[in-house]
């Protein structure tokens, strides 16, 4: 049985936080936004067009203030809040209803991190209410209690409609070319939700998300970025977003180790896509893989 789309999703996740466990680890900065629509994940970005300063994707950021609780980022500080995508996001004392009605009116008129940062936003309210997982203990449990609690506070005035409203504005992003955006629009699939992508596979809304997707991860992946490059690596290997391409794996996986700089070894990139390959087939998806670092990073 093939993985679904859900499970693709776990994977790259796991290989994200591991990415960003790795790099920061190393001393890289990471940060979740930018002015520059292109910046990939791993850069050094300016801060968004609400003046907050940049911090780590998945790391502890600055505190969250909701109005009337009382406290403040100096004595009473709040855990940070994180988008659907893991990254923190940064409400700057706001409630989530009125951060986004503040950056709604730019979104509208083409305002590509406006739209964003709603999104961003939306999306937070998007996992309020979701079911619990299993623990292993009751600590943990309450802990994720209290913490679906604090979202549904911070949450209050949003509707519905503006949750599933936070794919259009995620489209708009992704659309223009904002990177973190192109990675989102995929992670979220058609609508927002997990589905069974062959079951719907008629559906026309699944068959455009499936071509915007990709279109963007290989937008985002032509600037190098090593997140959209695992994704292609994972979705030609899978086959069930695009069809099945082994030679199309092995050349995005390649780039993507090259780019991480943990380059694979022949041997090991034979392994794990290239048993059922001929020689010739092998040795041009990994001249692919070279040509995709060389256009990309090294001009």
């Amino acid at each position: 049985m093939k993985p679904s789309f859900r499970f693709i999703a776990l994977l790259i996740t796991t290989g994200i936080c591991a990415g960003v466990f790795v790099s920061l680890r190393n001393g890289e900065e990471w940060s979740i936004k930018s002015t520059d629509n292109n910046a990939p994940f791993d850069s050094k970005e300016k801060s968004s067009p609400g003046g907050n300063e940049s911090s780590s994707s998945f790391g502890f950021g600055r505190a969250l203030i909701v109005p009337g609780d009382g406290g403040n980022a100096e004595t009473n500080p709040l855990p940070v809040t994180y988008g659907r995508n893991g990254r923190a996001v940064d409400f700057g004392g706001l409630r989530a209803i009125d951060y986004i009605s503040k950056w709604t009116g730019l979104a509208r008129a083409g305002n590509i991190d406006a739209a964003y940062n709603v999104y961003q936003a939306e999306s937070v309210c998007a996992n309020g209410g979701a079911p619990l997982a299993d623990y292993n203990s009751e600590a943990d449990r309450e802990q994720s209690i209290a913490e679906q609690k604090r979202l549904m506070s911070l949450c209050v005035g949003v509707t519905p409609a503006q949750v599933q409203e936070r794919l259009n504005f995620l489209g708009l992003a992704a659309r223009a070319g904002k990177v973190a955006a192109q990675i989102d629009y995929f992670m979220e699939g058609p609508y927002g939700r997990p589905i069974d992508l062959k079951e719907s596979q008629d559906d026309p809304i699944v068959q455009k998300w499936k071509d915007d997707a990709i279109t963007g991860l290989k937008a985002a992946a032509s600037l190098g970025e090593p997140f959209a490059l695992a994704l292609l690596a994972q979705s030609y290997d899978v086959g069930e977003i695009v069809p099945r391409d082994a030679k199309l794996s092995i050349a995005y996986k390649a780039a993507e180790a090259e780019v991480r700089n943990t380059p694979l070894s022949e041997v090991q990139l034979r392994r794990k896509f290239g048993s059922q390959m001929s020689d010739e087939d092998f040795d041009a998806a990994l001249q692919l893989g070279k040509k995709l670092v060389q256009d990309c990073c090294k001009k």
